[in-house]
């Protein structure tokens, strides 16, 4: 089946190249694992037609004619596809060599900043909704808002129903890749968290219902956290696989999702384009049945459990400190003075760990996550010209041995 899945995914390349288009179908539908097969037709005649305007070229209506409405869905859900997770994290200091102990903490964080840069795809697009946030609607609904936002702006619309059929192709995947639970339960668990983009929860909340709807299968939610922390969540067998919601530094109507899983860490290239697949495929079958999963709501997480492990993260970052740092002193970091700037991001609660290690961060600023994203300081985005700026400014007032900037997630 993956092997199959696989040379799908590299011959789906050759479309508009070759003169050939497949049509993935679904053979299963909800609860089940799904077969995919795979169909080769020739391109129908070059010539204009009125489907044109519907962003679709005559290489895109197949033998087993495809909807239009159906393709600007399939077609949405391939194009949020991202090639890079970058995430951003800048310090400032005045002098490397100061103390011994700072030179320690600034190769923390640069060991931190690597993991956050890890090239890993994930997906990413503007979220849309129908209007007004509602919950109800139908397939040609949601065909309709996805291709009318292509119209105007050329972008790729993510959807709480994309959410959902993520969320179910991801729960197929672990089981596809026989991912098992650590036996502390008979179900396997997907690890939810999200940055402060306030549309964070109804995306949540989508890929959650989506997720548990296959057997076998139940969701953790955490609420506000970090991309890292959902790695180590699934590093410390606190659950099989994690996802974070966030777009990290782009602007405040983007979102996305990122993937983690047990052995697998961040999922590859070639993962997201399986998933792709099983998130195709489950669309598919909702659209053939002329009906609408289960609608997220607009504030909460349906889920089996909400979830509080960052006090279990920061006390791996706290441990991790005092290591590099060395010495049996808990608070080895007495006597630096630090300004932490996480712009009202997720990264807010550095601060509180750097306080218990013995560092003054009195000066520190914009600790609070707020996903409105206020006019007046905007996404957090440390190699933005005002943050770097607010930050040195705030540095050289406190007196501050360095200064700590985090993007949004």
């Amino acid at each position: 089946m993956i092997r199959l899945t696989n040379a799908l995914v590299i011959l789906s390349t050759l479309v508009g190249q070759n003169g050939l288009t497949f049509a993935f179908t679904s053979n299963v539908l909800h609860n089940k694992r799904y077969a995919t097969s795979i169909q080769s037709v020739s391109n129908a005649a070059n010539t204009q037609t009125s489907l044109e305007k519907d962003l679709f070229t005559p290489s895109e209506i197949d033998a087993g004619n495809t909807p239009p409405s159906l393709l600007t869905i399939l077609n949405s859900l391939s194009e949020l596809k991202s090639g890079s997770g970058k995430s951003a994290l800048v310090l400032l200091f005045d002098c490397l060599c100061k103390f011994h102990v700072l030179t320690k903490v600034i190769i923390f964080f640069l060991h931190l900043h690597k993991l956050l840069n890890a090239h890993l795809p994930d997906l990413r697009g503007t979220y849309k909704t129908l209007q007004n946030g509602s919950t109800g609607g139908t397939i040609m609904n949601i065909s309709h808002l996805i291709k009318q936002f292509k119209e105007s702006t050329g972008g790729v619309a993510l959807t709480p129903f994309a959410s959902y059929c993520f969320g179910v192709g991801f729960a197929n995947w672990l089981l596809q890749k026989n991912i098992k639970s650590d036996g502390s339960s008979d179900n396997l668990t997907i690890c939810i968290g999200r940055d402060p983009r306030v549309h964070g929860e109804r995306l949540a909340d989508s890929f959650a219902r989506g997720a548990e709807s296959v057997a076998g299968v139940s969701v953790l939610y955490t609420g506000i956290t970090n991309t890292p922390s959902m790695y180590e969540y699934v590093k410390s067998s606190k659950c099989e696989a994690a996802i974070q919601i966030t777009a990290s530094h782009l602007p405040e109507d983007k979102n996305g999702i990122k993937f983690f899983a047990k052995g697998v860490g961040g999922l590859s290239a070639l993962d997201i384009d399986e998933l792709i697949v099983l998130a195709q495929n489950e669309a598919r079958g909702w659209y053939d049945m002329g009906l609408l999963p289960p609608s997220s709501g607009n504030s909460g997480v349906l889920c089996s459990k909400l979830v509080d492990f960052l006090p279990y993260y920061k006390d791996t970052l706290r441990q991790a400190i005092i290591r590099e740092v060395g010495g049996e002193d808990d608070k080895p970091l007495a006597g630096l003075n630090i300004v932490v700037n996480p712009g009202k991001g997720s990264g807010y609660f550095f601060n509180d760990i750097l306080d218990e290690l013995g560092a003054n961060v009195e000066s520190s600023i914009h600790l609070t996550p707020d996903g409105s994203f206020p006019q007046s300081f905007g996404v957090p985005n440390p190699e933005k010209k005002e943050m770097v700026d607010e930050t040195r400014r705030v540095c050289e007032e406190a007196n501050a041995d360095i200064g700590v900037m985090f993007d949004t997630e």
